[in-house]
């Protein structure tokens, strides 16, 4: 049975009109009524498929079955469409949404060029602010002292001497230290930890204020005396110093000026640039809001309706503090500055920008594909799930299937209880019950157990060899309790909860449930596997014959320039995998290579995949004898007709009752 799932693919205009019956072409997939899939849009879709679904779609028969799925919702769409579904309310709303998120996202990309444009970038930082930051922070472009330092490390003293005299007799230092020195991390570096900087830890060796004045004052090529840390005995010299200096204005104006921005940017657009867009297309503000109206922009009103709706776009959890006076000002002040801004895009132009233009562009395609998943989606419940029944013979048969596991009903009691400190609060509970007030109030009125008071006594079901709740003392009568009627009283008794009146407030017998009452979930759990098969069974098949589908198979074929080698590697590598691949490829061989020497061989392939694959023993046998019949010289011809005769026997058959299968195998 095949699944129906909506798909994560759309197929939009990648479907080009055809041209009525001609032939497929050879980039073309396949036709839906008259319109063409062609191999370009298959991987066009390919490409929108999330990364790590991607792989199995690549290859020639993923191809083939993104195709299956392309052409069913084209199918489904077709169908909508020619159901009316396209004036459909729900459709109609859902598009509706749709092409307001279009006008949103060019008010929003108008925005973002203009606050760009006119905002951020004509702002200008002068230098002489720049430069009152650069001194003011002085300290933050200082760099320190630093020494360029490489070592030896050795454990011992022989090890050391032999260093030692390496370096007296002229070997390069970091030679030596490739050859002697034990620090693994830096001796095949030759021996340097780069820069050791004044205030800083000396690398891998950690805070050691003595041997960082000797580094950072040695003269640059001094070796300086053996010095010993926790890690042994080192070897220290100073190929470079650095010393103290301070980043110019120039090496940091483009990072102090990214740091003023922000402030200038924000500056100038709240105390300048806002109040100057307000008096050019005029804005008034009521305060409080006068008939419903809280402000007018170049003569459109801003009215309650319009904050409200803003408010519904807030998140709940963040939209208490919106809801008030001030929070609702926050709303409108921020809907002013967005109409204005909008109002100078527009004026500037901005619509037809490039940037925004692609981003409209990439929403109205968003909106295409609303369309037909609304269309695709009220023609699927209107048209399957609510046309597929499920019989009353399907409901009935899973009943009977399940009334020994999910519909048995094992017998459970309901369990009341009023529990008191003392026997004579348990006297009282007792004469109220005989005076005719009822359990749970009696349980409500003198039980001590809170838990169950609050509940009128209830102690919840219990079934059958289980304990009762909170009860931790074994009962002797509650085999009594199971065969007694609803509301029969046992006890009192002591249990761990004190004095304590037990009765039975109902019960459910041992047996199955009545069809009744588990009909609905029945229903439910039947229902998703009779739409499927109704869709795959009975709506696609006639849906492929009123529109017409044309595939081109041949297109899903491996291109004739692999060579007979490539191909029939590629069969074999199928028949685990795909085995009705497989079988396809092994034909396509004898198709295109039926002087190949290795034809024999496909033939009997087909015939093992069908046999042992795909359990098709009719197909496998008339494969066998096309290659007994075609190949009689062929060494595999003995072994066809073997298969002709026991492909159906268990193997098991084969093996000599009186012989382990160990024994057997060692044999061999």
């Amino acid at each position: 049975m095949r699944k129906f799932n909506f798909p994560f693919v759309v197929v939009l205009s990648l479907i080009a009109a055809g041209c009525g019956s001609a032939p497929l072409g050879a980039d073309d997939a396949a036709r839906v009524g008259d319109k063409v899939i062609t191999m370009e849009d298959l991987d066009f879709e390919i490409q929108r498929i999330p990364p790590y679904q991607r792989t199995s779609f690549e290859t020639l028969r993923g191809k083939r079955a993104l195709l299956d799925h392309i052409i069913e919702r084209e199918l489904l769409l077709l169908a909508a469409v020619d159901e009316g579904l396209a004036e459909d309310s729900t459709v109609l709303a859902i598009i509706a949404d749709a092409e307001k998120q279009v006008e949103d996202v060019r008010v929003r990309a108008m925005g973002q060029v203009f606050y760009q444009k006119m905002i951020v970038e004509a702002i200008e930082i002068p230098d002489s602010l720049v430069s009152d930051y650069y001194e003011s922070n002085i300290q933050q472009y200082r760099n320190n002292p630093a020494a360029l330092v490489s070592h030896i490390l050795v454990s011992t003293d022989e090890k050391l001497a032999e260093v030692q005299a390496l370096l007296e007799g002229g070997t390069p230092f970091d030679s030596v230290a490739v050859q002697l020195s034990e620090h693994s991390a830096t001796a095949s570096q030759g021996g340097s930890i780069g820069w050791v900087e004044q205030g800083q830890d000396v690398p891998f060796i950690g805070e050691d204020q003595e041997l960082l004045s000797l580094l950072l004052t040695a003269e640059p090529g001094t070796i300086l005396p053996p010095y010993v840390t926790n890690l042994g005995t080192h070897i220290f010299t100073v190929t470079e110093q650095r010393p103290e200096s301070y980043d110019s204005i120039d090496e940091v104006r483009e990072s102090i000026e990214d740091m003023l921005r922000p402030a200038l940017v924000n500056d100038y657009f709240r105390n300048d640039f806002m109040p100057g867009l307000k008096e050019t297309y005029g804005v008034t503000v009521n305060a409080p809001p006068a008939d419903g109206v809280y402000a007018v922009i170049n003569d459109t009103p801003v009215t309650e309706e319009d904050i409200l709706a803003e408010l519904e776009a807030i998140p709940p959890y963040q939209r208490a503090s919106y809801e008030t006076p001030e929070g609702k000002q926050l709303i409108l002040d921020s809907m002013i500055e967005r109409e204005l801004i909008r109002l100078a895009s527009v004026e500037a132009g901005l619509d037809q920008d490039s940037s925004v233009v692609a981003q409209v562009e990439q929403a109205e395609k968003q909106v295409e594909e609303t369309r037909q998943g609304a269309l695709i989606q009220e023609y699927y419940q209107r048209y399957i799930v609510e046309t597929a029944v499920v019989s009353e013979d399907d409901i009935a048969a899973y009943y009977e299937e399940h009334a020994g596991d999910i519909y048995h009903q094992y017998a459970q009691i309901q369990v009341s209880a009023i529990v008191t400190d003392s026997e004579d609060e348990m006297d009282l509970a007792v004469a109220a019950l005989d005076d005719g007030m009822t359990f749970a109030d009696a349980a409500s009125q003198f039980s001590t157990h809170q838990p169950s008071a609050a509940l009128g006594g209830d102690f919840g079901w219990v079934p059958v060899n289980a304990p009762i709740p909170y009860i931790e003392v074994e009962l002797g009568f509650m085999d009594d309790m199971f065969a007694a009627e609803p509301g029969t009283e046992f006890g009192p008794v002591r249990t761990n909860l004190g004095i304590t009146l037990f009765m039975v407030a109902d019960k459910i017998e041992d047996g199955v449930k009545p069809l009744d009452e588990v009909r609905e979930s029945i229903e439910a759990s039947l229902r998703p596997g009779i739409v499927n098969d109704y869709l795959y069974d009975t709506v696609f098949p006639s849906l492929r014959e009123k529109y017409t589908v044309e595939i081109n198979e041949d297109a899903f074929l491996p291109a004739e320039s692999i060579g007979a080698d490539s191909l029939m590697t590629l069969a074999q590598e199928s028949m685990g995998t795909d085995p009705e691949t497989a079988v396809v490829y092994f034909k396509l061989f004898l198709d295109r290579y039926p002087d190949n020497e290795r034809c024999d061989q496909a033939q009997f392939l087909i015939g093992f995949t069908f046999s042992e694959q795909i359990k098709d023993y009719d197909a496998a046998r008339d494969a066998f004898r096309v290659l007994v019949t075609d190949y009689p010289l062929s060494e595999l011809a003995d072994d066809a007709q073997w298969m002709i005769d026991n492909m159906e026997i268990p193997i098991e058959e084969f093996i000599p009752m009186d012989v382990p299968v160990e024994e057997e195998s060692t044999t061999e």
